[in-house]
């Protein structure tokens, strides 16, 4: 089979696909006896570069040379770049080394790979979803969808233990990001009159900046100190091998603690052997600030879903397996709490949800299909069990164009909200606007994501009328612009419909002059694209008066 499910994390990154009998299973990584692989990257030389265990293991010797944690910067503006041998690399191609070693792994064991879904953390804007996909096309693969990583555990679980009408809450907590998602798994009945598995987001909050990432600083900071204490130094005078000494050993303490009560680790410590022991409790206590930011996302995250009764929570990621995180969210919701393949299910339920879309094209694999469109052709495996399901995800952003607001007595730069978060995806919406001026050459549509569910917000604007935007309450972001060339004596009259569409993968934005028919919709996504004059008079407006 061709069709594979891709949990790309931020410490640890997993492949899946559905067998022949529609089962979901990871493809195991043979290399480093696992079923992971490991989001690390080791520049060794401008002729050879690593990714996964044996990058990792580098980290204590070349550090320099390694990167790690990537998804948390991938998407993000202005965004670091890395620099080895003479070449840059941005966050999109660290992070489309990695998937080409999953890649990799798959055809090293005889298998074809094409179609592929990737997750993503619910609370992903725009361009990091973008980011992502772009990823996935630089290794080669062929990008059906993102689906939304509690999503896809959600679906995982349902494949395997589905209960009628069960209100689920996912805490997802990985290696570099944390979501809270709340979903309804009931029976419903599709277009073609069978019974379906239908999942039903109903709210998502969280943090791509929260994950398990934070537990290994605050255990590297405490064996840090720690160091300094026994051999009397100061934080400045450790040496830097000893830092990435501390940081090689933070995971397998951290891996330690959630099986033992307590754990010693052994330090160089600028050339003096240094042991340091740590308790569970101790551990717990520094990090309770953390777990305690978690259950404040679920609480907020409720706070959407007032009337909803949470019948299970399905933890989800690797994190989950710490105790602390296990007893705060049994504390919460005694005796609801499941665990269940918290490192595999977001890669399975990927799986399942690349089948399903493949399915949906036509092209159905692992079964006795016959190539004709008769009735009685026998279902696959994977047709049976992807028939079974229907997704529902919500947007995790509100959306909308930036238009001139010419009513009254002063004309205002406003923002539009389109779609709104938590609306059903796929989402659409369309308007009609006009040019502000007649004979005006073009329009320059600008298109904004935010996290408000006001009909309208008024961005900032400066001396000229250009839009500033500088609203972080709402998390006000620019996500690129159209360029609609107008033809020559175009009356300020002439309408431009706008339309957005809103899914896993993104925003489209197309503007079309319903005089001409004329379409535009090549989205210039960022700033540095964005060569035309900045004026005000290149806007649409609200209305036709």
């Amino acid at each position: 089979m061709s069709t594979y499910g891709i949990d790309l994390g931020t410490t640890y990154s997993c492949i899946a696909r559905l067998d022949s009998n529609g089962n979901p299973e990871v493809i195991r990584n043979n290399e480093d006896d696992s079923n992971m692989v490991a989001s690390v990257v080791f520049f060794e030389n401008e002729h050879n570069v690593v990714v996964g265990q044996a990058a990792k293991e580098n980290i204590e010797t070349d550090g320099d040379r390694v990167v790690q944690f990537v998804k948390r910067e991938i998407g993000k503006p202005n965004g670091r770049t890395y620099t080895f041998d003479g070449k840059t690399y941005t966050p999109v191609e660290i992070s489309a080394l990695i998937l080409t070693r999953l890649k990799n792994l798959v055809e090293s064991q005889g298998n074809e790979i094409e179609n592929v879904v990737i997750t993503v953390p619910a609370y992903f804007g725009l361009e990091e979803r973008s980011a992502t996909k772009q990823a996935g096309e630089l290794a080669g693969l062929r990008v059906l969808s993102l689906i939304n990583e509690p999503t896809a555990a959600a679906l995982s679980y349902c494949a395997r233990q589905f209960q009628e009408d069960r209100t689920i809450l996912v805490y997802d907590l990985g290696g570099g990001t944390f979501d809270v998602t709340v979903v309804k798994m009931s029976m419903t009945r599709n277009e073609q009159g069978k019974d379906v598995q239908k999942i039903n987001v109903l709210a998502t909050g969280g943090d791509d900046r929260l994950g398990g990432k934070d537990w290994d600083d605050k255990l590297f900071d405490y064996i840090l100190r720690a160091c300094c204490d026994e051999n009397g130094l100061t934080q400045e005078e450790i040496e830097v091998e000893t830092r990435q000494d501390i940081r090689s050993k933070v995971e397998e303490v951290k891996r330690k603690l959630s099986k033992k009560q307590s754990a010693k680790v052994r330090i160089d410590v600028n050339g003096a052997r240094t042991e340091i022991s740590i308790t569970r409790a101790e551990f717990e206590n520094m990090t309770s600030d953390i777990v305690a930011r978690t259950i404040n996302w679920i609480d907020s995250t409720l706070e959407k879903v007032p009337n909803v009764e949470i019948d299970t929570v399905l933890l989800v990621g690797g994190s989950t397996y710490m105790p602390m995180i296990q007893k705060a969210v049994e504390a919460k919701f005694p005796g609801r709490v499941q665990q269940h393949d918290p490192d595999q299910a977001v890669a399975k339920g990927a799986a399942i949800y690349a089948s399903m879309l493949v399915v949906e094209e036509g092209s159905v694999q692992g079964g006795e299909t016959s190539d004709d469109n008769s009735a009685e052709k026998t279902p696959s495996a994977v047709e049976q069990l992807t028939a079974k399901f229907t997704v529902e995800d919500q947007t995790p952003r509100s959306f909308g164009p930036g238009v001139m607001d010419t009513k009254g007595s002063k004309q205002k730069y406003v923002l539009e909200n389109f779609i709104k978060i938590g609306e059903k995806m796929p989402a659409v919406f369309s308007k009609t606007y006009y040019p502000l001026e007649d004979n005006q050459e073009r329009v320059r549509l600008r298109a904004f994501e935010n996290m408000s569910l006001e009909d309208t917000l008024i961005p900032c604007v400066d001396e000229e009328g250009n839009p500033q935007i500088t609203d972080p309450a709402n998390a006000v972001k620019l996500l690129g612009e159209l360029i609609v060339n107008l033809p020559p004596e175009t009356s300020r009259t002439t309408p431009i419909k706008v339309t957005f569409k809103v899914d896993a993968s993104g925003v489209h934005v197309e503007a079309v002059n319903t005089k001409t028919n004329e379409v535009f919709e090549t989205f210039l996504r960022t700033e540095s694209d964005i060569d035309v004059e900045k004026s005000a008079v290149h806007q649409l407006r609200i209305s036709a008066d």
